[in-house]
């Protein structure tokens, strides 16, 4: 009997030892691993450096895809101002414009052109013309870059006088350029931006017609 109790408290003894070290085994396991996952979370100041300008860079391109977005629907549904703050004439001559006064305001087919120059005698009232009109043959073509919207339309005057040809180009930020063809002219081309009629600051002078 006491032989029996002997091999029994031995056998316990073993598995107690065996216990600890197992224990011992798999908390050096872990503090291991916990010390391992720490040095694969530290990171350089370059490696920092570099995750913020890819967040950076997803953000603005996110920022760009919305801006985009929000302006090809304006011209989508012809619903928008071009308002012109720069001009380059046929012959070369530049002139820095009010967006108030000069502009080409669209709602659906039908359209406003209009110059005007501070100073001047204008048959508008505002040193310049005012021209009423409808638009045929409007398209929206999207690109893949910069300056990728490109609209095309012709501008049927509501009186007498040649219809010009509409190309108006939008960059994503809304940044526009008007090329005005007239029939044996060259072109005039006006830069500005366009925005929501909503938006709009524009005063509209008398049109002739």
């Amino acid at each position: 009997m006491s032989f029996v109790i002997t091999l029994i408290t031995e056998k316990l003894n073993i598995m107690k030892k065996l216990m600890y070290y197992i224990g011992i085994f798999l908390l050096a396991g872990f503090m291991m691993g916990q010390t391992a996952y720490a040095q694969t979370t530290t990171l350089t100041k370059k490696e920092k450096r570099h995750l913020e300008q890819l967040r950076k860079k997803k953000e603005r391109t996110m920022q760009r895809q919305a801006s985009r977005k929000y302006y090809l629907q304006l011209l989508e549904h012809k619903y928008f101002v071009f308002e012109a703050d720069y001009l380059t004439g046929p012959g070369g001559a530049s002139f820095i414009l009010t967006p108030d006064i000069n502009f080409m305001s669209v709602d659906g087919n039908r359209a406003v052109l209009q110059f005007g120059f501070e100073g001047a005698i204008g048959w508008n009232g505002l040193g310049g013309i005012t021209v009423n009109g409808t638009l045929q043959g409007y398209q929206v073509l999207v690109g893949k870059k910069k300056n990728n919207i490109n609209v095309t339309a012709q501008m049927i005057p509501a009186g007498p006088g040649l219809p010009p040809d509409i190309t108006l180009n939008v960059s994503d930020d809304g940044t526009a350029q008007l090329y005005l063809q007239p029939a044996g002219s060259g072109p005039i081309i006006l830069y500005g931006q366009i925005v929501s009629p909503k938006k709009a600051n524009i005063f509209i002078g008398t049109s002739l017609f």
